[in-house]
């Protein structure tokens, strides 16, 4: 016997003064093991590739253990104690609202947004008599008159009364909807087209009672009670995520009401599950979220049978849009990572037909109880899976986004011009948006650039661009040194390619951001699979006008086991969001108009079923004159100017724009620092405006200097060369 599991032994025939929650690994010796552990109806929180995982017992389920025969160790014996340590300083809920709390937050939400949110209501009351509060946010924003047209996405949290991280995750995703309407920018645009497509339905405090109870009993934070408090059983309650129809009283759940996942006398027994099905019976979802904590994965339906699902194909595909749009963990079917019949997923897919998630959120070193640094991380960390379920509703069982259209170069024009664009898949219309005062503070190759690095190495084993990136290299940061200031009619975006190598179970990479000087760190996106793929991301910026923005990347993990490798940083950052059209059938618009000036043009495609996908790359219009074609004449005869090479740094091509009224006298070479002409692009030259293409994949990585020389003068362009 294993000295854990005989001190596990002397803590059961111990006497008990309340209930303790342990928490324990489960290692199987057999397949039967597997089986009887499941048929016992324990409460798994992490799963592990050996088929080994923890689970929280109580004193009852120790003692049912022991007399199974299965082996178990114990990690912790008393997790209330673990997470009461966790505190310094006393802190209401560990620093999550209390019931009071939250009822208070989303009457003031709604008071704030009373155009494109419900006032909160009441679906029914709890075994208690609480209300089960839901609010609307949609313009439709009417709590009974749904909109045919625009389709259901309900996010709910808090069904474990222990899993506070739930209930902070779906708080953000509605105050992030709620700050970002109206917001000019892509942000903006993008909360909009859900706000006018969708009707969001959130239900941040499923488990009402539960968590009054835990506030009641650990007011700090740490309580570990997980179910109702219908105790007529004799037990601590029913497992709210047991008590559904689909595959209630299947593996994984128990019929001892002592037990962590007792499912009650039958199905939609308890008064919090039926409120929600007579919800949606009235609201039908086409996608259901629910956020739970804590695992890191992504889970789908059939928690009761290892039978795959009607739209197996299509569960993928949504989970690798979330993984790209920015959660970066594991997803599966439920009964891959542990049998739980009688769940919500279960229910609203095979009863109502929605897709439906489970969201396991946050780290093993997160815990039910986090510190009280990660439960602000953790805020908005499934942020962006919601916003990819939210626009998958319009197109469920076809699962697919708009592709990102590659602008042409526009270069020196004047009067009217034409901005262009490649087609995109699954585009029904586009937007343009005009920028002005486009800079780019950092555009780093992995070579070295402004950044702090705790535990965090360069190599050149792996990279997205030659030849080498940046590696995490154990529980540490890579902080950039400097920060990026966000105008407050402006926007910006950071986007870096990215590969994890990271045991999923216990470890974690991030990318984070602070807009308080540090102060606080917020999760942009998370990392937490073996996925040895080069991947792009992207996080724009508008959103946070006004703020000065401080960014890293980090991870959790020893070396070995938690391997984050990130290349391509670039920083973007502009002066003003203009929609310069919106609604266009083709890819193409013509600007007029505007004065002489520097201008940058990004398309993004919208398809009427999911919305917005990412906005191009920007484009450089120099505009240099406007009004009737004699003046434009006129200008180009008296012209002689030198434009902003684009891109710089460039490696394969940059376009050197010119505008001149003749050729006669002129020259047009790029120099390296020494002087030495490197190219001559003299013959190329003509009168007008024109766009030189300039390839410099022959070319030393370097800075070099483009002269414009003639009887007007000379002008002068820098530009830089990646290896």
């Amino acid at each position: 016997m294993r000295i854990s599991v005989l001190l596990l032994v002397i803590a059961t025939l111990s006497p008990a003064i309340a209930e303790t929650w342990s928490l324990m690994r489960f290692t199987p010796v057999c397949e039967g093991d597997i089986q009887r552990f499941s048929d016992l109806g324990f409460d798994p929180v992490m799963v592990y590739s050996d088929a080994s995982c923890d689970f929280v017992a109580t004193d009852a389920e120790r003692q049912l253990l022991l007399r199974s025969g299965l082996q178990a160790s114990c990690l912790v014996p008393d997790m209330e104690a673990l997470y009461a340590s966790h505190y310094r300083e006393p802190l209401t809920m560990g620093g999550f609202q209390t019931w009071t709390e939250v009822q208070s937050w989303m009457d003031s939400l709604h008071a704030a947004n009373p155009g494109i949110t419900s006032a909160p209501t009441s679906i029914g009351n709890t075994y208690e008599g609480r209300p089960q509060l839901v609010m609307k946010i949609s313009s439709n924003n009417s709590f009974s008159a749904d909109d045919p047209s625009m389709p259901n996405a309900c996010y709910d949290g808090l069904i474990h009364s222990r899993e506070g991280a739930s209930l902070r995750n779906i708080q953000y995703w509605m105050m992030w909807l709620c700050s970002n309407h109206g917001r000019n920018g892509f942000c903006g645009y993008q909360a909009d087209w859900i706000l006018d497509n969708r009707e969001i339905w959130c239900l941040p405090v499923n488990n009402v009672d539960g968590w009054v109870y835990n506030q009641t009993q650990y007011p700090g934070g740490g309580g570990m009670h997980r179910k109702n408090r219908n105790l007529s059983a004799g037990g601590s309650g029913i497992d709210l995520n047991r008590n559904w129809s689909v595959g209630w009283g299947g593996a994984g759940s128990s019929g001892d009401p002592g037990s962590e996942t007792y499912r009650g006398t039958g199905p939609l027994s308890e008064p919090e599950a039926a409120n929600i099905d007579a919800f949606w019976q009235a609201h039908p979802p086409a996608q259901m979220h629910s956020t739970h904590a804590y695992a890191n994965a992504l889970i789908y339906p059939w928690g009761w049978t290892d039978a795959p699902t009607t739209h197996a194909a299509q569960y993928t595909t949504q989970g690798e849009l979330m993984v790209t749009w920015g959660t970066g963990e594991d997803h599966y079917p439920s009964a891959q990572f542990y049998y739980a019949s009688g769940n919500t997923r279960d229910h609203s897919y095979g009863l109502y037909g929605a897709m439906s998630w489970n969201h396991e959120t946050g780290a093993s070193f997160a815990g039910f109880w986090p510190p009280a640094d990660e439960v602000v991380r953790l805020s908005r960390r499934n942020l962006r899976s919601y916003l990819v379920t939210a626009c998958l509703a319009g197109r469920p069982y076809d699962p697919a986004v708009p592709g990102v259209p590659v602008m042409e170069e526009i270069g020196m024009v004047s009067g009217s011009f034409t901005v262009n664009w490649s087609d995109a898949a699954n585009a029904s219309f586009y937007a343009l948006q005009r920028l002005s005062g486009y800079q780019v503070p950092l555009n780093d190759t992995g070579d070295s650039g402004p950044f702090n690095k705790v535990n965090w190495i360069m190599t050149g084993s792996q990279y997205h661009s030659p030849g080498q990136c940046y590696r995490s290299n154990g529980t540490g940061a890579m902080t950039w040194q400097q920060t990026v200031t966000i105008p407050p009619g402006g926007g910006g975006r950071i986007s870096f390619w990215s590969m994890q190598n990271i045991v999923p179970e216990s470890y974690q990479g991030a990318f984070s951001y602070s807009p308080d000087g540090g102060a606080n760190w917020y999760y942009l996106q998370t990392f937490g699979r073996n996925d040895m793929n080069w991947r792009f991301n992207i996080h724009e910026l508008d959103e946070w006008q006004g703020k000065t923005l401080s960014f890293r990347w980090e991870s959790y993990g020893p070396a070995g086991s938690c391997a984050l490798y990130i290349d391509d940083i670039k920083v973007e950052v502009w002066d003003t969001n203009t929609i310069q059209a919106d609604g266009l059938s083709s890819s193409q618009h013509t600007v007029s108009g505007l004065p002489t000036g520097d201008y940058w043009f990004r398309a993004w495609a919208v398809d009427n079923s999911f919305g917005p996908g990412w906005p191009a790359e920007p484009v450089l219009a120099q505009v240099v004159g406007v009004g009737v074609e004699e003046a434009s004449e006129a200008f180009v005869q008296d012209s002689f100017l030198l434009g902003v090479i684009t891109p710089t740094p460039a490696r394969t091509t940059a376009i050197v724009p010119v505008l001149l009224g003749g050729t006669e006298g002129v020259s047009l070479v790029v120099l390296d620092v020494a002087g030495r002409v490197v190219e001559d692009l003299t013959p190329v030259l003509a009168p007008g405006g024109v766009n030189i293409p300039l390839d410099v994949s022959g070319m030393r990585a370097g800075i070099y200097f483009v002269r414009l020389a003639g009887p007007a003068g000379v002008r002068t362009a820098r530009m830089t060369v990646l290896p």
